[in-house]
Protein backbone atom coordinates (compact mmCIF):
# COMPACT_ATOMS: atom_id res chain seq x y z
CA UNK A 1 0.00 0.00 0.00
CA UNK A 2 1.17 3.52 -1.38
CA UNK A 3 2.07 6.25 0.88
CA UNK A 4 -1.44 7.86 -0.74
CA UNK A 5 -3.26 5.55 0.22
CA UNK A 6 -1.87 5.03 3.49
CA UNK A 7 -3.11 8.44 4.12
CA UNK A 8 -6.33 8.45 2.73
CA UNK A 9 -7.34 5.90 4.62
CA UNK A 10 -5.81 7.19 7.98
CA UNK A 11 -7.85 10.47 7.45
CA UNK A 12 -10.97 8.91 6.14
CA UNK A 13 -12.11 6.61 8.52
CA UNK A 14 -12.82 10.04 11.01
CA UNK A 15 -14.79 11.23 8.22
CA UNK A 16 -16.19 8.49 7.33
CA UNK A 17 -17.78 8.58 10.81
CA UNK A 18 -18.52 12.59 11.14
CA UNK A 19 -20.38 11.79 7.83
CA UNK A 20 -22.71 8.75 8.83
CA UNK A 21 -23.46 10.61 12.30
CA UNK A 22 -24.42 13.79 10.67
CA UNK A 23 -26.25 11.97 8.15
CA UNK A 24 -28.81 9.93 10.32
CA UNK A 25 -29.02 12.60 13.41
CA UNK A 26 -30.32 15.39 10.56
CA UNK A 27 -32.09 13.01 8.56
CA UNK A 28 -34.33 12.21 12.14
CA UNK A 29 -34.63 15.86 12.46
CA UNK A 30 -36.27 15.53 8.93
CA UNK A 31 -38.48 12.77 9.56
CA UNK A 32 -40.12 14.44 13.16
CA UNK A 33 -39.85 18.26 12.16
CA UNK A 34 -40.21 18.33 8.30
CA UNK A 35 -37.43 20.87 7.68
CA UNK A 36 -36.54 20.73 3.81
CA UNK A 37 -33.41 22.03 5.10
CA UNK A 38 -32.64 19.50 6.75
CA UNK A 39 -33.21 16.88 4.29
CA UNK A 40 -31.32 18.48 1.90
CA UNK A 41 -28.64 18.53 4.61
CA UNK A 42 -28.95 14.66 5.10
CA UNK A 43 -28.62 13.93 2.00
CA UNK A 44 -25.89 16.05 1.64
CA UNK A 45 -23.29 13.99 4.05
CA UNK A 46 -24.52 10.56 2.46
CA UNK A 47 -22.40 12.26 -0.71
CA UNK A 48 -19.65 13.07 1.36
CA UNK A 49 -19.56 9.62 2.33
CA UNK A 50 -19.99 8.09 -0.89
CA UNK A 51 -17.20 10.86 -2.06
CA UNK A 52 -14.97 9.45 0.77
CA UNK A 53 -14.98 5.73 0.46
CA UNK A 54 -14.83 5.29 -3.33
CA UNK A 55 -11.65 7.98 -3.20
CA UNK A 56 -9.73 5.48 -1.64
CA UNK A 57 -9.81 3.36 -4.57
CA UNK A 58 -7.16 3.73 -7.49
CA UNK A 59 -9.68 2.69 -9.55
CA UNK A 60 -10.26 5.51 -12.14
CA UNK A 61 -13.98 4.91 -12.50
CA UNK A 62 -14.25 4.66 -8.37
CA UNK A 63 -11.99 7.84 -8.31
CA UNK A 64 -14.72 9.38 -11.33
CA UNK A 65 -17.72 8.60 -8.52
CA UNK A 66 -15.80 9.99 -5.72
CA UNK A 67 -15.42 13.26 -7.84
CA UNK A 68 -19.08 13.57 -9.01
CA UNK A 69 -20.37 12.96 -5.67
CA UNK A 70 -17.99 15.84 -4.24
CA UNK A 71 -20.25 18.35 -7.04
CA UNK A 72 -23.21 16.69 -5.23
CA UNK A 73 -22.39 17.15 -1.76
CA UNK A 74 -21.76 20.84 -2.84
CA UNK A 75 -24.95 21.11 -4.86
CA UNK A 76 -26.61 19.46 -1.99
CA UNK A 77 -25.33 22.29 1.19
CA UNK A 78 -26.16 25.01 -1.49
CA UNK A 79 -30.11 23.97 -1.53
CA UNK A 80 -29.96 23.66 1.86
CA UNK A 81 -28.82 26.82 2.54
CA UNK A 82 -31.25 28.22 0.59
CA UNK A 83 -33.76 25.81 1.42
CA UNK A 84 -33.13 27.40 5.41
CA UNK A 85 -33.39 31.07 3.87
CA UNK A 86 -36.57 30.23 3.03
CA UNK A 87 -37.73 28.52 5.87
CA UNK A 88 -36.89 31.47 8.25
CA UNK A 89 -38.35 34.15 5.46
CA UNK A 90 -34.78 35.44 4.86
CA UNK A 91 -34.73 37.31 1.38
CA UNK A 92 -31.36 37.06 -0.44
CA UNK A 93 -30.15 40.37 -1.02
CA UNK A 94 -30.17 41.62 -5.12
CA UNK A 95 -26.33 42.52 -3.75
CA UNK A 96 -25.32 39.33 -2.54
CA UNK A 97 -26.72 37.57 -6.12
CA UNK A 98 -24.77 40.14 -8.07
CA UNK A 99 -21.44 39.01 -6.07
CA UNK A 100 -22.65 35.27 -6.99
CA UNK A 101 -22.46 35.77 -10.23
CA UNK A 102 -18.82 36.64 -11.02
CA UNK A 103 -18.49 32.34 -9.94
CA UNK A 104 -18.48 31.56 -13.53
CA UNK A 105 -15.82 33.74 -15.20
CA UNK A 106 -13.53 33.04 -11.69
CA UNK A 107 -14.16 29.18 -12.22
CA UNK A 108 -13.10 28.96 -15.91
CA UNK A 109 -10.36 31.32 -14.34
CA UNK A 110 -10.01 28.57 -12.21
CA UNK A 111 -9.69 25.62 -14.33
CA UNK A 112 -7.72 27.55 -16.85
CA UNK A 113 -5.23 28.15 -14.08
CA UNK A 114 -4.99 24.29 -12.40
CA UNK A 115 -4.16 23.23 -16.18
CA UNK A 116 -1.07 25.62 -16.63
CA UNK A 117 0.28 25.05 -13.22
CA UNK A 118 0.01 21.00 -13.48
CA UNK A 119 0.21 20.50 -16.92
CA UNK A 120 -2.41 17.30 -16.92
CA UNK A 121 -5.17 17.55 -18.99
CA UNK A 122 -7.09 14.49 -17.49
CA UNK A 123 -6.71 15.94 -13.32
CA UNK A 124 -7.87 19.24 -14.78
CA UNK A 125 -10.79 18.15 -16.73
CA UNK A 126 -11.67 15.79 -13.39
CA UNK A 127 -10.13 16.38 -10.45
CA UNK A 128 -9.49 20.32 -11.23
CA UNK A 129 -13.20 20.89 -12.43
CA UNK A 130 -15.02 18.57 -9.65
CA UNK A 131 -12.75 20.90 -6.90
CA UNK A 132 -13.02 24.13 -8.35
CA UNK A 133 -16.81 23.38 -8.87
CA UNK A 134 -17.49 22.43 -5.17
CA UNK A 135 -15.19 24.71 -3.71
CA UNK A 136 -16.98 27.81 -5.40
CA UNK A 137 -20.74 26.72 -4.44
CA UNK A 138 -19.52 25.54 -0.84
CA UNK A 139 -18.30 28.81 -0.33
CA UNK A 140 -21.05 30.34 -1.29
CA UNK A 141 -23.23 28.91 0.45
CA UNK A 142 -21.20 30.06 3.69
CA UNK A 143 -22.25 33.64 2.38
CA UNK A 144 -26.09 32.47 1.91
CA UNK A 145 -25.96 31.80 5.30
CA UNK A 146 -24.26 34.28 7.26
CA UNK A 147 -27.89 36.25 7.58
CA UNK A 148 -29.42 33.07 10.34
CA UNK A 149 -27.04 34.14 12.20
CA UNK A 150 -29.47 36.73 13.75
CA UNK A 151 -31.93 33.50 14.35
CA UNK A 152 -29.52 30.75 15.35
CA UNK A 153 -26.70 33.19 16.93
CA UNK A 154 -23.01 31.27 17.54
CA UNK A 155 -24.34 28.00 15.81
CA UNK A 156 -24.93 29.77 12.93
CA UNK A 157 -21.62 31.48 12.84
CA UNK A 158 -20.28 28.41 13.61
CA UNK A 159 -21.61 26.54 10.74
CA UNK A 160 -20.91 29.44 7.89
CA UNK A 161 -17.70 29.81 8.93
CA UNK A 162 -17.06 26.33 8.64
CA UNK A 163 -18.66 26.10 4.94
CA UNK A 164 -17.04 28.34 4.11
CA UNK A 165 -13.37 27.32 5.25
CA UNK A 166 -14.13 24.37 3.38
CA UNK A 167 -15.23 25.86 0.24
CA UNK A 168 -11.92 27.45 0.23
CA UNK A 169 -9.94 24.78 1.26
CA UNK A 170 -10.92 23.04 -2.26
CA UNK A 171 -9.45 25.44 -4.09
CA UNK A 172 -5.50 24.94 -3.61
CA UNK A 173 -6.49 20.78 -3.64
CA UNK A 174 -6.40 20.83 -7.44
CA UNK A 175 -3.26 22.82 -7.76
CA UNK A 176 -1.65 20.89 -5.12
CA UNK A 177 -3.43 17.35 -5.46
CA UNK A 178 -0.60 15.79 -7.39
CA UNK A 179 1.98 16.46 -5.12
CA UNK A 180 2.91 13.89 -2.61
CA UNK A 181 4.15 16.48 -0.41
CA UNK A 182 0.45 17.85 -0.05
CA UNK A 183 -1.39 15.03 0.49
CA UNK A 184 -0.87 15.33 4.34
CA UNK A 185 -1.87 18.62 4.59
CA UNK A 186 -4.47 18.54 2.36
CA UNK A 187 -6.26 15.73 4.02
CA UNK A 188 -5.76 17.05 7.64
CA UNK A 189 -7.53 20.09 6.20
CA UNK A 190 -10.61 18.14 4.84
CA UNK A 191 -10.74 16.06 7.63
CA UNK A 192 -10.89 18.82 10.23
CA UNK A 193 -12.79 20.79 8.26
CA UNK A 194 -15.88 18.39 7.59
CA UNK A 195 -15.93 17.00 11.57
CA UNK A 196 -16.08 21.25 12.39
CA UNK A 197 -19.06 21.42 9.46
CA UNK A 198 -20.48 18.32 10.56
CA UNK A 199 -20.50 19.40 14.28
CA UNK A 200 -21.79 22.84 13.86
CA UNK A 201 -24.73 22.08 11.66
CA UNK A 202 -25.95 19.25 13.83
CA UNK A 203 -25.85 22.21 16.51
CA UNK A 204 -27.88 24.09 14.50
CA UNK A 205 -30.50 21.69 13.58
CA UNK A 206 -30.38 20.55 17.61
CA UNK A 207 -31.78 24.12 18.48
CA UNK A 208 -34.86 25.13 20.19
CA UNK A 209 -35.55 27.42 16.87
CA UNK A 210 -35.01 24.65 14.37
CA UNK A 211 -36.82 21.93 16.22
CA UNK A 212 -40.35 23.54 15.07
CA UNK A 213 -42.96 21.93 12.97
CA UNK A 214 -43.83 24.68 10.12
CA UNK A 215 -47.33 24.65 10.39
CA UNK A 216 -47.07 25.25 14.02
CA UNK A 217 -46.44 29.23 14.01
CA UNK A 218 -48.68 31.12 15.31
CA UNK A 219 -51.17 33.05 13.02
CA UNK A 220 -52.13 36.72 14.47
CA UNK A 221 -55.53 36.59 15.08
CA UNK A 222 -56.07 39.88 13.23
CA UNK A 223 -58.33 41.17 10.47
CA UNK A 224 -56.46 41.27 7.12
CA UNK A 225 -55.81 44.27 5.12
CA UNK A 226 -54.66 48.05 6.13
CA UNK A 227 -54.46 48.82 9.92
CA UNK A 228 -53.60 52.20 11.32
CA UNK A 229 -53.45 52.26 14.79
CA UNK A 230 -51.99 54.71 17.67
CA UNK A 231 -48.65 53.16 19.53
CA UNK A 232 -50.92 52.26 23.01
CA UNK A 233 -53.60 50.47 20.42
CA UNK A 234 -50.25 48.65 19.19
CA UNK A 235 -49.24 47.77 22.01
CA UNK A 236 -52.46 46.16 23.54
CA UNK A 237 -52.29 44.08 20.41
CA UNK A 238 -48.76 42.89 20.37
CA UNK A 239 -49.48 39.71 22.73
CA UNK A 240 -51.31 38.29 19.69
CA UNK A 241 -48.08 39.24 17.21
CA UNK A 242 -45.70 37.27 19.38
CA UNK A 243 -43.71 34.27 18.15
CA UNK A 244 -44.81 34.78 14.88
CA UNK A 245 -43.26 35.58 11.39
CA UNK A 246 -44.05 39.21 11.52
CA UNK A 247 -41.92 41.69 9.12
CA UNK A 248 -41.43 44.72 10.91
CA UNK A 249 -39.66 47.72 10.00
CA UNK A 250 -38.62 49.67 13.48
CA UNK A 251 -37.82 52.56 14.68
CA UNK A 252 -38.66 51.79 17.85
CA UNK A 253 -37.22 48.07 19.01
CA UNK A 254 -38.87 47.66 22.35
CA UNK A 255 -42.17 46.50 19.87
CA UNK A 256 -39.60 43.79 19.02
CA UNK A 257 -41.01 40.76 19.85
CA UNK A 258 -39.62 36.89 19.40
CA UNK A 259 -40.12 34.85 15.92
CA UNK A 260 -39.83 39.14 14.28
CA UNK A 261 -38.23 39.39 11.32
CA UNK A 262 -36.80 43.15 11.94
CA UNK A 263 -35.28 45.68 10.04
CA UNK A 264 -33.94 48.93 11.80
CA UNK A 265 -35.04 52.09 9.78
CA UNK A 266 -31.97 54.37 9.98
CA UNK A 267 -29.59 56.61 8.10
CA UNK A 268 -26.45 55.63 9.77
CA UNK A 269 -24.48 52.73 10.16
CA UNK A 270 -26.25 49.89 13.31
CA UNK A 271 -25.64 46.71 14.29
CA UNK A 272 -27.92 44.57 16.91
CA UNK A 273 -28.02 41.34 18.21
CA UNK A 274 -31.86 40.19 17.39
CA UNK A 275 -32.47 42.10 14.39
CA UNK A 276 -31.90 41.06 10.19
CA UNK A 277 -30.43 44.40 9.16
CA UNK A 278 -31.05 48.41 8.76
CA UNK A 279 -32.36 49.56 5.89
CA UNK A 280 -32.14 53.64 5.01
CA UNK A 281 -35.34 55.48 5.28
CA UNK A 282 -34.58 56.55 1.45
CA UNK A 283 -34.58 52.62 0.10
CA UNK A 284 -38.57 52.41 -0.35
CA UNK A 285 -38.25 50.16 -3.44
CA UNK A 286 -35.98 48.15 -1.27
CA UNK A 287 -38.24 47.88 1.24
CA UNK A 288 -41.14 47.44 -1.31
CA UNK A 289 -38.69 44.10 -2.67
CA UNK A 290 -38.22 43.05 1.08
CA UNK A 291 -42.28 43.25 1.76
CA UNK A 292 -43.15 41.17 -1.45
CA UNK A 293 -40.76 38.33 -0.70
CA UNK A 294 -41.90 38.24 2.51
CA UNK A 295 -45.50 37.62 1.44
CA UNK A 296 -44.71 35.28 -1.55
CA UNK A 297 -42.77 32.86 1.11
CA UNK A 298 -45.57 33.22 3.63
CA UNK A 299 -48.22 32.52 1.45
CA UNK A 300 -46.59 29.72 0.05
CA UNK A 301 -46.59 28.05 4.01
CA UNK A 302 -50.06 28.46 4.11
CA UNK A 303 -49.43 31.60 6.75
CA UNK A 304 -50.74 34.97 6.62
CA UNK A 305 -48.50 37.48 6.20
CA UNK A 306 -48.11 40.73 8.73
CA UNK A 307 -46.08 43.81 8.04
CA UNK A 308 -45.52 46.00 11.14
CA UNK A 309 -44.11 49.39 9.82
CA UNK A 310 -43.98 52.39 13.10
CA UNK A 311 -41.55 55.06 11.19
CA UNK A 312 -43.78 57.08 8.70
CA UNK A 313 -43.00 60.39 10.23
CA UNK A 314 -39.46 59.78 9.83
CA UNK A 315 -39.82 57.92 6.34
CA UNK A 316 -41.42 61.19 5.79
CA UNK A 317 -37.98 63.27 6.98
CA UNK A 318 -36.17 61.75 3.77
CA UNK A 319 -38.72 60.99 1.07
CA UNK A 320 -41.39 63.55 -0.56
CA UNK A 321 -45.13 62.74 0.86
CA UNK A 322 -46.11 62.11 -2.63
CA UNK A 323 -42.96 59.14 -3.03
CA UNK A 324 -44.18 58.11 0.31
CA UNK A 325 -47.82 57.23 -0.55
CA UNK A 326 -47.11 55.77 -3.45
CA UNK A 327 -44.91 53.61 -1.47
CA UNK A 328 -47.81 52.84 1.04
CA UNK A 329 -49.98 52.27 -1.91
CA UNK A 330 -47.62 49.48 -3.18
CA UNK A 331 -47.65 47.88 0.32
CA UNK A 332 -51.77 47.76 0.25
CA UNK A 333 -52.42 46.06 -2.59
CA UNK A 334 -49.42 44.18 -2.07
CA UNK A 335 -51.07 43.17 0.94
CA UNK A 336 -54.84 43.04 -0.48
CA UNK A 337 -53.64 40.24 -3.30
CA UNK A 338 -51.94 38.05 -0.77
CA UNK A 339 -54.62 38.15 2.45
CA UNK A 340 -52.06 39.74 4.80
CA UNK A 341 -52.16 42.50 7.01
CA UNK A 342 -50.30 46.02 6.84
CA UNK A 343 -50.07 47.57 10.07
CA UNK A 344 -49.51 51.12 10.35
CA UNK A 345 -47.91 52.21 13.84
CA UNK A 346 -48.52 56.31 14.07
CA UNK A 347 -48.98 58.90 16.62
CA UNK A 348 -51.92 61.11 14.96
CA UNK A 349 -50.40 64.35 16.59
CA UNK A 350 -47.18 63.84 14.90
CA UNK A 351 -48.72 64.86 11.46
CA UNK A 352 -50.72 67.29 10.30
CA UNK A 353 -54.67 66.08 10.49
CA UNK A 354 -55.25 66.84 6.88
CA UNK A 355 -52.17 64.29 6.54
CA UNK A 356 -53.27 62.20 8.88
CA UNK A 357 -57.06 61.55 7.33
CA UNK A 358 -55.19 61.39 3.66
CA UNK A 359 -53.70 58.85 4.87
CA UNK A 360 -55.81 56.85 6.04
CA UNK A 361 -58.59 57.81 3.71
CA UNK A 362 -55.78 55.76 1.05
CA UNK A 363 -55.18 52.74 3.26
CA UNK A 364 -58.07 51.99 5.11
Amino acid sequence: MGVTNIVTYVSGLPVVVADLTALLLIFRVYLRWRRKSALFFSVAWLADFVMVVFSMSLNPIYRGIAELSLTIFAMLIFMGSIRLLEEELIPVPHSMLQRLAFMAPLLYLYVVLVYRFTGNADWTLTAGVSLGISGVFVFASGILLKPVESIYRHPAKLLYFSIMLFGLHLIPAALFGLYTWYLPIGFTFSTTLTILMAYSMLRLTSTQEFLKEQNSVRVPEIHTGTIILQPEEFEEILPKLKDSPVLAFLRNLRYQQDGWRVYFVTAVPFKKEGIVGTISPTELARMTEIVYRYLEETSSMGLQGVVVIDCIEYLSMYNSWESLMKFLSKLRDLIMIRGGTLIIVIEKESVEERIFNQLRKLLE
